[in-house]
């Protein structure tokens, strides 16, 4: 069991970690058109050899699963093809408005206000959020017909992965005056039992 507090020490820093390992595997995959070998090493021995995308392909699976997830903490949400706000949560479900400061209690992050927070075009940081819940919802969550992916280029989810963390550094961290902890590291100080760091 973890706490909200927990949410905004680890979780909310691990799922923007996994926006950033998105972002590099996204650009890893489309280096080249030419399959290309890569193989992983564990303290030096072979674990893995295979193409790119065997390794790039679920850090970008992961990452969109993740963006989402951090959009829907922030009320938004696809509505009818628009950018929308979460009307209903689950109550189990912890959420940005569950969060306040003495002054102010935090509420959900307003389409207008997630599209305002970019210095482009409106319509193409719509989209770029879009892209991110529509791949995650009709890409991954569920086997559908209707995945959009030709609707969506690598510029929107380049500025969707972009503008998450401003957003939720706009919205949550400096309201409750804090900053961005640091990811959590993924290795344990015992992975090999002899105490090794």
């Amino acid at each position: 069991m973890f706490t909200i507090e927990d949410v905004l020490e680890r979780w909310i820093p691990y799922r923007l970690q996994a926006i950033e390992t998105l972002q590099f595997a996204w650009q890893w995959l489309r280096e080249s058109e030419i399959p290309r070998e890569v193989s992983v090493l564990v303290e030096g021995r072979l674990k893995i050899r295979g193409n790119v995308a065997a390794v790039a392909n679920p850090m970008v699976e992961a990452g969109i699963i993740h963006a989402r997830a951090l959009l829907e903490f922030m009320g938004l949400c696809s509505l009818k093809g628009r950018l929308g706000q979460i009307t209903n949560r689950r109550k189990d479900d912890v959420a940005i408005e569950h969060y306040s400061t003495e002054r102010v209690p935090l509420r959900q992050v307003k389409p207008e206000e997630a599209i305002a927070a970019y210095a482009g075009p409106a319509q193409e940081a719509e989209t770029a959020l879009l892209a991110i819940i529509d791949l995650a919802n009709k890409g991954l969550a569920h086997l559908t017909l209707g995945v959009p992916f030709a609707s969506y280029s690598d510029e929107h989810i380049d500025i969707a992965c972009r503008g998450i963390p401003v957003l939720l550094d706009n919205h949550l961290y400096a309201k409750l005056g804090r900053r961005i902890p640091a990811a959590p590291s993924a290795i344990s100080a015992n992975v090999t039992g002899r105490g090794d760091k």
